[in-house]
């Protein structure tokens, strides 16, 4: 009797377990839309499930093992309830490893079977010289040879060991081309392949469903870190006289272990990665002390930088270059990638303070501009992820939050190699691109579908060429520069919905170099330099006869006078803008006096002088600009 009644105490709690575990059901889904922002992207994965009655665990799998967890938003059109939604690192389900390791893989399993096979009948032939080499002493101590006998013997060394040593050399030729192909295949393989953790991710949703529900709409959205997009502009001007062919690109990457096959891309200049605190301003105290002169406040504005920054990435492990690392401008989608061997060069804007270096895998590394030339030694990251809560929503709006618990995991490096895809050329057709306003940010919505691997490549897309109308002008600042600059004025540019980023300049279908199209700083005209012209003579010249100090009881006066010269040694008449200053006065007992201008437009506020004119071909140009400063004979004035 006793054993009868535990043995039905048994059955009872066994049935409790099975009633405990809810229904689980794999559901595949097929990733719709993606919005790659500036860093990160958010992506939309779609699927349509029969919903059995009851409570059921719906299992998405196959997802990004690099998703931000508390970004996971699921929604779900049905007569059911989403009761909660968890998230878990599946290790046994490991992503597809992509074609191009296999392939490199099978590769060095060919090449060294292969150095088996070399190694094997060089060994042959080795032992071979060892015995002709050795067996050279013919017939006996007593027996003389004939001279015949001798002569063949000879003979037949010289033509078999000369055989054997050509044939030695053959096979260590083989030998190190096979060697030197597996050692790029295996650099290869470590740049693609660093990243030796290929589980994936799954979101487990438990529903409720009063009865069963077919073909109930499901949607899953979440934000993955280790993507993004960089501006660049290719600038075409076949003359000064036409207008400006600006081709808008976007750079687009991501390794966030999965593959965007046939998506609609939407790229948007948004980061959700950034503060959206609004800052605070402090005081601002002025201090007695040495001030600069305006030359030097130039040059450390621009940082020694005004040809741009170039540098190398490496990892502080080990000291190798990282290539596919992105560089960028803090603030602005200016940015590049790091190439194999790790180095960069961008142009850079006026106001550029940092440079933000980021690799999946490695902490984020900022450092302030200082000079050209500026390198990285980057760290492998240990990410730690808090606890995160993860909503989910139903037919019924309602919502129940899980609780998802702290985890460590440690991300080793994932190389990404730079390439280009180009999408579009100037005999194919263009991209067809929607541009839609948010209340911050502005999206590109790219009409046909499009495939972004997960293998950190940059993929290229032309997202609007247009013609815009410009007037060309030269621009000449003496005082700082002895080159002339040409600059292309677009007075509409507001319209154009540009952003911040590197411009290829191309002259007559010739490449000129870099430039930065810098919208910061931008008024009702938007000026883009076109870079230096030589053909422009550009000079600012000391006038000694008019530099003198004079001392007048306790104050002393001392003068400056400038000559500007400006010749024009090109063919044709340009359009010029040249421009100086004079000093301002920050304390009273320091009295200016504007003494010569040659007729400049003078700033009320900036006291800086501008002279616009058209200067004909090979004709000169001069300007006076002199002025006087009264102060204190026991104080310092920085006049010039």
């Amino acid at each position: 009797m006793w054993r009868n009644y535990f043995f039905s105490l048994l059955l009872l709690a066994s049935a409790g377990q099975v009633l405990a575990q809810n229904a689980q059901q794999k559901i595949t889904t097929k990733i719709e839309k993606v919005t790659v922002f500036t860093s990160g992207g958010q992506v939309s994965r779609k699927a349509k499930v029969n919903v059995p009655q009851g409570k059921t665990v719906l299992v998405f799998a196959g997802i990004s093992p690099n998703i931000e967890k508390q970004s996971i938003q699921v929604k779900g059109e049905g007569n059911f309830t989403i009761l909660s939604v968890n998230h878990q690192t599946n290790y046994l389900n490991e992503q597809e490893r992509r074609t191009e390791i296999e392939k490199l893989e099978r590769q060095n399993t060919t090449w060294r079977r292969q150095q088996i096979t070399e190694g094997s009948i060089k060994s042959v032939f080795d032992q071979e010289e060892a015995m002709l080499l050795k067996n050279q002493v013919i017939g006996g101590a007593n027996v003389g040879v004939k001279a015949a006998d001798l002569k063949e013997a000879v003979d037949f060394q010289r033509s078999r060991l000369t055989e054997v040593l050509l044939k030695q050399n053959e096979i260590e030729e083989n030998l190190r081309k096979l060697d030197s192909l597996i050692r790029k295949n295996e650099l290869q393989l470590k740049a693609l392949n660093q990243n030796k953790d290929y589980s994936t991710s799954e979101v487990l949703v438990t529903v409720n469903a009063k009865e069963a529900v077919n073909n109930a709409n499901f949607e899953l959205n979440y934000f993955v870190q280790n993507a993004g997009w960089y501006a660049t502009y290719d600038l075409r001007v076949k003359d000064i006289s036409n207008p400006i062919d600006l081709t808008f690109k976007a750079n687009i990457f991501q390794s966030s272990g999965e593959d965007w096959k046939d998506v609609k891309l939407t790229i948007s200049n948004g980061n959700p990665k950034e503060s959206g605190v609004s800052p605070t301003l402090p005081a601002w105290y002025l201090r007695f002390g040495y001030l600069p002169t305006s030359y030097e406040l130039w040059k450390q504005s621009l940082g020694q930088k005004s040809d741009g920054i170039r540098g190398k990435v490496i990892s502080a492990d080990d000291n190798t270059p990282i290539p596919g690392v992105t560089i960028m401008v803090k603030g602005t989608t200016i940015g590049t990638q790091t190439d194999v061997d790790g180095n960069y060069a961008l142009a850079l804007p006026p106001n550029a303070q940092t440079l933000v270096a980021s690799f999946v895998g490695m902490e984020t590394m900022e450092q302030t501009i200082t000079s050209n030339k500026m390198d990285f030694a980057l760290r492998n990251a240990d990410v730690i992820l808090d606890e995160v809560v993860v909503t989910g929503y139903g037919l019924e709006g309602r919502a129940a939050g899980v609780q998802i618990k702290k985890e460590k995991s440690q991300s080793k490096t994932t190389v990404r190699i730079r390439g280009v895809s180009t999408i579009s050329s100037y005999s194919s057709l263009p991209l067809e691109v929607a541009t839609s306003y948010q209340p911050t940010t502005i999206n590109y919505e790219i009409a046909m579908p499009y495939t972004i691997l997960n293998d950190g490549k940059v993929y290229t897309a032309e997202v609007k060429n247009q013609s815009v109308t410009a007037y060309y002008e030269y621009f000449a600042v003496p005082k700082l520069e002895k080159d002339a600059f040409l600059t292309a004025n677009l007075l509409d540019w507001k319209e154009l919905n540009l952003l911040e980023g590197e411009i290829n300049l191309f002259f007559e279908g010739a490449f000129l170099g870099k430039s930065v199209l810098n919208l910061k700083n931008a008024s009702d005209t938007l000026s883009i330099s076109l870079g230096r012209d030589k053909s422009i003579v550009v000079e600012r010249k000391k006038l000694k006869e008019y530099t003198k100090k004079q001392f007048l009881s306790s104050y002393q006066t001392e003068t400056r006078a400038y000559e500007l010269i400006i010749r024009n040694n090109k063919p044709q008449a340009i359009q010029l803008t040249v421009l100086d200053q004079f000093p301002i006065s920050t304390n009273k007992q320091i009295e200016v006096e504007e003494q010569e201008s040659s007729g400049a437009i003078i700033d009320k506020e900036t006291r800086q002088l501008t002279w616009k004119y058209e200067l004909p071909a090979r004709q000169e140009r001069k300007h006076l600009l002199r002025y006087s400063v009264k102060y204190p004979k026991e104080s310092v004035v920085t006049v010039e």
